[in-house]
This record gives structure tokens, C-alpha cells and sequence, in this order.
């Protein structure tokens, strides 16, 4: 009896002596970590011309009037709320970051708390962390899982974090937190069709946007004066070909004029912006690629790579109604030649659904999938393709085509 005795009280006085409470290590019960770190997550709504919602999405305080958020969250934006319990501020760009899907806010007279920002050397593979944001619009949600790994390119140099933390559309742009509170990253996209493939970037690379925010102007700038100096009778003519029948008709676009930061195409029917941003679209000539155009065009600038991104929205020409809800995400790049020339250019895939009404008649949904080439150099898509099939009977829609910019001439 007194050998074990001796023998408990030798285990309770270790077990008095480890660290594993929360207070001991450092770390915050969920509901600690929640309320100290909720204030400062705010949700993200992007709004285009006309103040139709465009996106939503999430931002972290890090100082005084400066949010972070994902790039891809203010795609097409001309207007940018942040907002939490019924508070709601408008806030601009201030620098943005592209390649990494980093951008940064500004919001006057905000006085929301920042985050303190830790490094992810400091965290384990393994380590539990808490993801929090607006996943579908929900405000203030937290949610926990694994860091699971941490991916690194070629030369070593991070590239993203793996985590299990659940996360959905609108989460892009929240906080990643380790158990002590501190943010290791910024939740920025899923893997579809993946057990539990999570990613977030580094909280770490958020100290360098600035300096590269103003190299990326810098380098744009000089990109867009050298890249080309559109002028009157410039015509960019694509081929759009019905893989279904074979037929095959020419798509003109002949730039009428340059007003100021507009371009005016075919007597004012297409106005863009440069960089391929659609101001205005009063007739459809490119077939699936303009009836089923997201508001502002499918591709506006060059997109970062890896990101991802969710749009759900209605267009179509008179007489026919489309609605498309789509996921789309960054490929890669790739070569691509037009007559003697080869450009640069950026492939992003779309898949998700789309539904049609062709007069009083409404049918089902189909599956959509289209993949976009874009030419930096160029500002616009030059290579377009889109499979749909959906409805039935009398309502039947079967779409498979293909647009491809065939030539650059001026008139």
C-alpha cells in the first residue's frame, strides 16, 4: 500500500508540474480566441457601376484604418463596403499586391482593432488553428482544423499554407489564427472535388505588399504605354466556330475612337476599358462568349496565379434570360501564337451551372464549363471556349463553341 501510494503521488506531482494548460502555453480557449479576435474580421462587399453586389468576401484589420484582403474579392469592383453587425464603411484600394492575392484597404475614420501577426516557423504541422470570416456571407465565423502543411516552391520560398480549417466562397480574405491569436494567414482558396484541401497565404508576406504594390504599378504603367497606343481603325478579328455544326463566322471588333480611358468598338454597340473591362454591351456578335459574359467581361486584368474565385449572376441578350453560377480559377500560363507573333497568355477555367429562359419557358439547369485565354500584353481574351447542355424538349439548350482571335490590323 505505501509502494503505491508513493506511486501516485509521484505521477499527480508530474502531472501538476506539465504545461497543458491553456494558460500555461499560451494558448486561448476557442471562445477566448473568438472574442478577442472578432472585432477586427470584417466582411467584404464589392459592388460594380450600377451598385449591383458583385462579390463577397473578408477582410483582417493589421493597423489603424488598414484592412488586408484577397485580390480576387474586389475583381470588377468599382465600389467597396466593409461591414459587421450592421455597420458599414466604404473602403478604396490602397495597395495591391496581384501576383500574391493580397490587396489593402483603406477606411477612414475606422477604428476597429488590428491583429497582432505572428510567423508560421512558429507553428507546427500539426498544430490546431481557427479560421475566421464571412463563408456564403455569414459574418463572424470560426471554425478550426490542422495546419496540415506547408507548401514551398522549387527554391523554398513558401508559397501557401494547407490547412483542414473548413473554409467556402465569402471566406476568402479571412484570418488564420494559431491558438495564441496571432495571424499566420489569410484563407484564399479550396480545392473542389478534395477531402478537406484548404489553402491560406502567408501572414508574413503581408509586411511586403507596399514596396511590391508599388513595383507592380510601376511595371504596369510602363506595360500598358509600351504594350500598345490603340488608335482609330484598329480591328481585332476572331473566328467563332459551332463545334456542334462546324460552321464557322467572322467576328469583327473595330475601334472606333479612344475616349480618354474608353474604348468604343463597332459605333459605341462594345466600350471597354484597358485591360478588357466591358463598360457597355448592347449587341451580342460573339455568341457564348457575350451572352453569357459576366457583368464587366470575363477577365478585366491579368489574374494572379493560383487565385480563385466565385460569381454568380444574370445577363443575356432581349428575349432570353441567362443565369450562371460559376467557380473559376487561375491554370497557368502558356504560349500562343497569332500570325508571326506569340504572346503570353493566362488560362482560367470556369465550371458550375447555368440556366436559360427563351420566352415564357424556363428549363433546368446545366452544366457549364468555359475556359478563357488572356493576353496581358493585348488587355483582352483571345481565345474563348464554352460547353453547355441543359433543358429538355422545346427547351433544350446545347452549347459548344469556340472563339479565337485570328488577326490584328489596322483598317
Amino acid at each position: 500500500m505505501q509502494l503505491r501510494a508513493s506511486f501516485a503521488a509521484g505521477v499527480l506531482s508530474l502531472l501538476a508540474a506539465a504545461p497543458t494548460s491553456a494558460q500555461d502555453t499560451g494558448a486561448l480557449a476557442p471562445e477566448q480566441l473568438f472574442e478577442r479576435l472578432a472585432p477586427s474580421v470584417w466582411t467584404v462587399e464589392t459592388l460594380d457601376a450600377n451598385g449591383r453586389p458583385l462579390a463577397t468576401g473578408s477582410a483582417v484589420v493589421i493597423a489603424p484604418g488598414s484592412l488586408v484582403t484577397n485580390c480576387h474579392v474586389l475583381t470588377r469592383a468599382s465600389r467597396v463596403l466593409v461591414g459587421r453587425e450592421n455597420v458599414s464603411y466604404g473602403a478604396t484600394l490602397d495597395q495591391p499586391d496581384p501576383e500574391r492575392d493580397l490587396c489593402l484597404l483603406k477606411v477612414r475614420n475606422f477604428t476597429a482593432p488590428a491583429v497582432p501577426i505572428g510567423s508560421v516557423d512558429e507553428v507546427r504541422v500539426g498544430s490546431r488553428v481557427y479560421a475566421i470570416g464571412s463563408p456564403r456571407g455569414l459574418e463572424q465565423t470560426i471554425s478550426d482544423g490542422l495546419l496540415s502543411g506547408v507548401r514551398r516552391s522549387a527554391s523554398g520560398d513558401f508559397t501557401a499554407l494547407q490547412i483542414t480549417v473548413p473554409i467556402s466562397n465569402g471566406s476568402s480574405g479571412g484570418g488564420l489564427f494559431d491558438a495564441r491569436g496571432r495571424l499566420i494567414g489569410i484563407t484564399t482558396f479550396m480545392l473542389r472535388d478534395a477531402q478537406n484541401l484548404n489553402f491560406a497565404l502567408p501572414a508574413s508576406w503581408i509586411a511586403e505588399v507596399p514596396q511590391r504594390a508599388q513595383r507592380a504599378l510601376a511595371a504596369h504603367a510602363e506595360g500598358r504605354q509600351a504594350a500598345r497606343a490603340p488608335g482609330r481603325g484598329q480591328v481585332f478579328e476572331y473566328q467563332l466556330r459551332d463545334r456542334l455544326t462546324g460552321a464557322v463566322r467572322t467576328v469583327v471588333y473595330r475601334l472606333d475612337r479612344v475616349d480618354s480611358d474608353r474604348l468604343v468598338f463597332n459605333q459605341g454597340t462594345r466600350v471597354e476599358r484597358p485591360g478588357g473591362a466591358v463598360v457597355t454591351l448592347t449587341q451580342a456578335i460573339g455568341g457564348e462568349y457575350e451572352v453569357a459574359m459576366p457583368p464587366g467581361g470575363w477577365i478585366t486584368a491579368e489574374p494572379q496565379r493560383g487565385s480563385a474565385w466565385s460569381i454568380r449572376y444574370s445577363s443575356g441578350v432581349p428575349g432570353q434570360f441567362v443565369g450562371m453560377e460559376l467557380d473559376a480559377r487561375t491554370l497557368g500560363e502558356t504560349t500562343m501564337r497569332l500570325k508571326e507573333r506569340e504572346l503570353r497568355v493566362v488560362q482560367v477555367a470556369f465550371t458550375g451551372y447555368t440556366s436559360r429562359t427563351l420566352g415564357p419557358a424556363t428549363n433546368p439547369q446545366g452544366r457549364y464549363t468555359a475556359t478563357a485565354w488572356y493576353a496581358p500584353e493585348l488587355g483582352r481574351i483571345v481565345r474563348f471556349e464554352a460547353r453547355t447542355r441543359g433543358g429538355s424538349g422545346g427547351v433544350a439548350f446545347y452549347i459548344d463553341e469556340q472563339l479565337q482571335l485570328v488577326d490584328i490590323r489596322d483598317d
